[in-house]
């Protein structure tokens, strides 16, 4: 799932430079007509774009990617904007919409590995062992988290993208869809499984939830000791939020006690 602060340079950095030009300065003249890219189309659209990347609460960005799909419905854009509008009412624990705007996202663009992983792990997340669809559930997760590891592997970077800021993001992109996995194969008690999905996406970026989860999934297969090893990096770590580390602490000092119980050392 997207980060939108990476984005602002890649999207809009060309586009910047395109309506810059100085007041009552002539345009250069062109003698023949050129390829454009994708992009914005107007001073407008840049604005509405810029808005969005710059919204600060979840309702904001529902707004403000209501504004430019709205305004602009042939924007370059549509695909981004209806993902972020995703992610923004996942953040509002509204999971239907979440997937409505997921879907809709990915209509616009089948390539868009952001909202594979938002799909994948939303559904990923919310199935239960009662459900009784379940199993059509788990199968579409499970589709979407691999298209996103087949676009990341084998596709070309995302246009929005600036190339500096790809191979970081691809790596988190890449943990998400094995995160997704993890929880797919975790509601399906394939414990074995989830270990390895989490480990894979730990190895592509060290993302705190996912090293608490890879804690909790090597607890439940009662390897208390490698599980408070991942508990102690993310506790460690003085770039993780606190909200990580109580998380980590609190589930280390379950472990300890569940050791014990066990008679581990």
């Amino acid at each position: 799932m997207r980060r939108t602060a990476i984005l602002t340079i890649g999207l809009l950095g060309a586009a910047a430079f395109a309506f810059a030009q100085a007041p009552g300065q002539p345009a250069a003249p062109q003698t023949k007509k050129t390829k454009t890219g994708p992009g914005p189309k107007s001073s407008a659209e840049q604005q509405a774009i810029q808005a969005l990347l710059q919204a600060q609460t979840s309702d904001d960005r529902i707004k403000a990617a209501d504004n430019l799909i709205t305004k602009f419905p042939m924007t370059d854009f549509k695909s981004f904007a209806l993902e972020i509008e995703g992610e923004a009412y996942l953040a509002n624990k509204d999971n239907a919409k979440a997937i409505v705007f997921g879907e809709q996202a990915l209509a616009a663009d089948p390539k868009n590995v952001d909202a594979d992983n938002l799909l994948a792990n939303v559904l990923a997340g919310t199935t239960r062992d009662t459900d009784l669809d379940k199993d059509q559930k788990l199968a579409k997760a499970n589709k979407y988290a691999h298209d996103a590891l087949d676009q990341l592997n084998n596709g070309e970077k995302p246009w929005m993208y600036a190339e500096a800021a790809w191979p970081k993001e691809k790596a988190y992109q890449i943990s998400q869809a094995y995160q997704a996995l993890g929880n797919i194969a975790l509601v399906a008690k394939k414990d074995d499984e989830a270990i390895d999905d989490f480990t894979k996406g730990v190895e592509s970026a060290p993302d705190p939830l996912l090293m608490i989860r890879l804690g909790r999934a090597l607890a439940a297969e009662k390897k208390y000791t490698e599980a408070m090893s991942w508990d102690d990096k993310v506790i460690d770590n003085a770039q993780i939020p606190d909200q990580y580390k109580n998380f980590a602490k609190n589930d280390k000092a379950r472990f300890e006690l569940m050791a014990k119980n066990a008679g581990a050392k």
